[in-house]
């Protein structure tokens, strides 16, 4: 497991944890910029705070990764999802815990198979990490992969 941190434009702590594959980053690079600025937009009108990127390599089963990330009680966030730069959809789903703990519940689900951008908004009554959990289906051709962003906006 790889911890990235990051660190919004106000200062603000946000820390987000990568399961990554064993197999270590893909070769693929992701083009995170264009991608960014092309769905800034939908984070209106929330202040942007982060973003994380996963790398997805599609295998011959379908399985399950995650990204955990941080909250704070009291605040409203707005989480956009950025799938157009993969070749199959992914579904999403949003756990308060980590989705392996039965007591986690889920605050979003997504299995919708729209291939745009999906926004979830949500207002955590508590202060902790919460996981986006990506259902990855079954590989359709040879060496799948694909780019996934989520932008993070926290409302003023």
């Amino acid at each position: 497991m790889k911890k990235i941190f990051l660190t919004s434009p106000k200062g603000l702590f946000f820390g987000v944890s990568l399961c990554l594959l064993t197999s270590g980053l893909f070769a693929q690079q992701c083009k995170v910029k264009p991608i960014v600025k092309a769905n800034m937009t939908s984070l209106s009108p929330y202040q942007y705070d982060a973003y994380a990127v996963k790398e997805i390599q599609y295998a011959a089963k379908t399985k399950k990764e995650s990204i955990e990330f941080s909250v704070y009680s009291g605040e409203d966030y707005k989480l956009v999802f950025c799938k157009t730069e993969l070749p199959q959809d992914v579904g999403i789903t949003i756990y308060d815990g980590n989705p392996t703990n039965k007591k986690s519940t889920i605050v979003y689900i997504d299995e919708s198979g729209k291939k745009d951008q999906f926004v979830c908004n949500f207002h955590p009554t508590r202060t902790g990490n919460y996981f986006i959990e990506y259902e990855i289906p079954a590989s359709t051709a040879p060496n799948q992969k694909g780019c996934f962003v989520v932008l993070i906006g926290i409302k003023e």
